[in-house]
């Protein structure tokens, strides 16, 4: 019996063991990172002209005045919350109704300004998102010429997912509906308001929280300007907040109704954007967590069902048009090719869209192995040239990262910078991309990215620093994972600020929780001053 009962005793320290080690090292990585972010933002950004000719580039900050609106949005919402504590008896019942009714004006708020703004918005769909509606429009003609080898689908098969719900989308509403499409948009982005702020009450249960969370949210200008972009980021983004809260929730109550809720979320998520296998890749190293932390292995099964249903989705999608096309899947450009683009340097600018790809897949006649081995031979001459010259390698990646996390608006003007043609442009939107506006939108939104990036430093140092961290459950670490995952993913693909999009909106609900805690401090530092508040929020 003894054996035994140690045997059991080891197994628990040793599983908890585990769980601490990588819980420690993911906590360092993801302070580096945030360290990285939170210095770099402040004293640098990346400008996108308003005459969309010439390439973003970096311009020096000010890190006094940054440093300063951050800690003065602390102090602003540290004293509020002082005054609140010191009138506890009076306003302690009504913090419930205060934090319901933020939500809901923050509801109206992106619902009644998303729609005003995607009516009134001239944009209308290029490159990418014009093919893949097109490709939509021809299947449901059951034209399929644009599967054929070298064709655009057949070249860019990540994009039958997406295809495949215009398809549907198409069906009901007719053809190369934008319009509706831009509604859906406006839809999702209440619906990943309300998955953050669900998020939030499962992590940490507090007013505070929710509420900061919620009006950084209304105030997201990049999110917002991307409302009309149709493509998939803005719904991939919905759907992974959604995944998110599902496996908090299931962290707490490992209830199989989550698991479902998680695999249909990561399937439509994988559909619209391939890149979400990064969050699914997060979520299947936040149930090892999870699994380590409630010792059963119920989490690894829901991983994988929800893995599964997700792989599957997709892979019964490249089916179907296999068969309705004629045309066989998986002879696309291989995704090696994407990797050497981002290794080379064009015009000065690490990692950008250069055609690289495309030329060398047509050059060998659109065999895949020829072209893997090509990217296969670019790669390892850049990584002996990055060998030789560590400066050249470090003064690269330095400025290819920064290039897509440091411009405060991710592109959203340079993406959506389309209009019809003989079409006269409204005043506001003039302004806005071509005028004062445009400026003034870019300077707000390099203040908020800093905000943002400073709130994420002093969660993860406040859940570095504070036993037993701040979050509820070990699934509450999978959006950090997936931040961590596309940081390093981006070092390696394209150069494109836009990426980047999904990764900052997964940072919201910590930062507002970075925020919460330094206003509580500050109100805590208050209380021993001006008076007995209880010094926390509620």
């Amino acid at each position: 019996m003894r054996v035994k009962g140690r045997t059991r005793i080891q197994k628990k320290i040793s599983s908890r063991s585990i769980y601490n080690v990588f819980i420690t090292i993911f906590k360092i990585i993801l302070f580096s990172i945030c360290l990285f972010l939170a210095y770099e933002g402040c004293k640098f950004s990346y400008y996108s002209s308003s005459n969309y000719q010439e390439p973003i580039f970096e311009q020096e900050d000010s890190v006094w005045i940054h440093l300063s609106i951050f800690l003065l949005v602390c102090i602003i919402v540290g004293i509020t919350l002082f005054l609140l504590n010191s009138l506890k008896e009076r306003f302690l019942s009504k913090y419930f109704i205060m934090e319901k009714g933020v939500l809901i004006t923050a509801c109206a708020w992106l619902m009644i300004l998303g729609l005003m703004y995607i009516v009134e918005h001239p944009y209308y769909p290029t490159g990418d998102q014009i093919n893949t509606t097109a490709g939509a429009a021809y299947a449901r003609a059951g034209n399929y010429v644009m599967f054929s080898r070298g064709g655009y689908i057949g070249l860019y098969e990540q994009q039958k997912g997406l295809l495949f719900l215009y398809e549907i989308l198409f069906s009901i509403f007719g053809d190369f509906c934008y319009g509706v499409a831009a509604c859906f948009h406006v839809i999702f982005s209440v619906i990943t308001l309300v998955a953050g702020y669900s998020l939030l009450k499962i992590l940490a249960d507090n007013s505070l929280y929710c509420i900061l969370y919620c009006i950084m949210m209304m105030s997201c200008m990049p999110y917002m300007i991307y409302l009309p972009y149709i493509y998939g980021d803005l719904p991939s983004i919905c759907f992974a907040m959604v995944l998110f809260w599902a496996m908090a929730a299931y962290g707490k109550r490992l209830q199989r109704r989550y698991v479902v809720i998680g695999g249909a979320m990561a399937a439509l998520a994988l559909l619209v954007r391939m890149n979400s296998w990064i969050v699914l890749i997060a979520v299947g190293i936040g149930m090892v967590l999870l699994a380590l932390e409630k010792k059963t292995f119920r989490p690894l099964l829901a991983c994988m069902c929800i893995i599964l249903a997700a792989w599957g989705t997709v892979k019964a999608v490249e089916k179907m048009y296999e068969y309705r096309s004629g045309y066989e899947s998986g002879v696309g450009l291989p995704s090696i090719l994407w990797m050497a683009m981002g290794l080379q340097e064009t015009d000065g600018r690490p990692g950008v869209y250069n055609r690289y790809q495309q030329n060398v897949f047509e050059e060998c006649g659109f065999e895949r192995e020829p072209a893997i081995q090509v990217g296969r031979e670019y790669i390892a001459m850049r990584l002996d040239e990055f060998k030789e010259n560590p400066e050249y390698a470090y003064d690269f990646f330095l400025k290819k990262v920064k290039m897509q996390w440091l411009e405060p608006l991710f592109e959203g003007l340079y993406e959506t910078n389309s209009f019809p043609e003989m079409e006269e442009i409204p005043e506001w939107a003039f302004s806005l991309y071509y005028g004062n506006l445009h400026d003034a939108i870019w300077k707000a939104s390099n203040y908020y990215q800093s905000i943002v990036y400073l709130a994420m430093l002093s969660f993860v140092v406040g859940s570095i620093l504070h036993k037993g961290g701040y979050l509820a459950n070990s699934a509450g670490w999978i959006p950090l994972i997936a931040v961590v995952g596309g940081f390093l993913f981006c070092i390696v693909w394209e150069s494109k600020s836009r990426y980047i999009l999904p990764y900052y909106m997964y940072m919201l609900p910590f930062a507002s929780m970075g925020i919460g805690k330094t206003a509580e401090g500050i109100c805590g530092f208050c209380n021993r001053f001006f008076g007995k508040g209880i010094g926390k929020s509620v």
